[in-house]
């Protein structure tokens, strides 16, 4: 919604170009649930539409994540954890990760 409005306003004509006021802004907090685990089926089509990766290659990826520890088996249809999981252990594991461990510590807060 931002990006059509900044569009409409950039295209604006006006003598002196295109001026907006910004009025006010409100902000919502909002409460999201934990995401569930992916099954395969769900893995395939989120890689398909978030990145643009085929099947076969989510699937490479995902047996290489596993292979390497960071993935339970990638082919599984589960979406629960065993109570034994330590899911705030096995974050702490990944903050020393360059690419997502300020991600991380952000969720750990």
């Amino acid at each position: 919604k931002v990006d059509a409005l900044l569009a409409k306003c950039r295209e604006a004509e006006s003598p002196g170009g295109a001026f907006v006021e910004v009025a006010g802004v409100t902000t919502k907090d909002k409460k999201q649930g934990r995401p569930v685990p992916l099954n395969t089926v769900a893995l395939l089509k989120a890689c398909s539409k978030a990145l643009g990766i085929g099947p076969h290659a989510a699937l490479s990826v995902a047996e290489r994540l596993y292979l390497s520890g960071y993935l339970s088996y990638p082919r599984t249809e589960s979406t629960r954890y065993p109570a034994s999981f330590d899911i705030g252990g096995t974050l702490r594991d990944q903050m020393q990760d360059r690419r997502w461990g300020g991600y991380v510590g952000e969720l750990l807060r």
